[in-house]
């Protein structure tokens, strides 16, 4: 039988196991047994043990001593021109400050994984925040009046309930309300500002015609009132700037 001590990688960076190897080998009867020939046998379990320990953690030795020892007995005999391997078996240790400096790796990585869990659940929240709640007044009135509650389902005793009610159904997609907005926005993208002008002098007539001079006080009378670049031209024949 040859008995050697080595090192054997595991898992984990720069880490490994302490391995006390036993092997039992013979050689072939047409083959003189040489020092080679031991070295061989030693070798091929050797290979066969870094190829299992390879894949476990340090951290568990006896599970990794089973597994390896359970392939070494289904692999048995081991076989070359100059040797074959009858029995094999190994022993695995792991020295403190290897089980430990593994222990500290291993929480590394837990905590990496706890701020990649966090990063992805905060960017869902954002992009729910901006695809659902700040959709519409309405959305954003009933996200704040859950998040507020006890449970979901639990509403405030002080909430008027009609308000709203008006306030989902007068921003709700399919209203006809928000359909005609959304019409009107993509007409006014293609406006020149020239047109832009008469649009908005045509608004401000509609509402004090309606008695809404508030209203009309709060629209500009130009698209030229808004600030311009010193260079920029009059503004004429170009698209009404969003």
């Amino acid at each position: 039988m040859q008995e050697f001590h080595d090192v054997v990688a595991g898992a984990e960076p720069g880490m490994g196991f302490t391995a006390h190897f036993r092997v039992e080998w013979r050689r072939p009867s047409t083959v003189t047994a040489t020092r080679a020939s031991a070295v061989e046998a030693c070798g091929l379990v050797r290979a066969l043990v870094e190829g299992v320990a390879a894949g476990c953690s340090v951290l568990r030795p006896a599970a990794t001593e089973q597994d390896i020892n359970g392939v070494l007995a289904r692999k048995m005999p081991l076989r070359t021109d100059t040797a074959e391997v009858t029995w094999a078996q190994v022993s695995l240790t792991v020295d403190e400050q290897t089980r430990h400096a593994a222990h500290r790796l291993a929480q590394i990585r837990h905590e990496i994984e706890l701020d990649a869990l966090a990063r992805k659940q905060t960017l869902a929240r954002i992009n729910f925040l901006y695809d659902e709640v700040l959709r519409d007044p309405a959305a954003a009135r009933i996200y704040l009046m859950l998040e507020h509650s006890a449970r979901i389902g639990d509403l405030p005793t002080d909430l008027d309930l009609d308000r709203v009610v008006r306030e989902i159904q007068q921003w709700h997609p399919s209203s006809k309300w928000v359909v005609t907005a959304q019409l009107l926005h993509t007409f006014v993208e293609g406006l020149t500002t020239g047109d832009a002008d008469d649009l908005l002098h045509t608004l401000h007539s509609l509402f004090t015609d309606y008695g809404e001079k508030e209203l009309a006080a709060r629209l500009p009378l130009r698209i030229a009132e808004k600030p311009e670049s010193p260079d920029s031209s009059d503004g004429q024949g170009q698209p009404w700037p969003n």
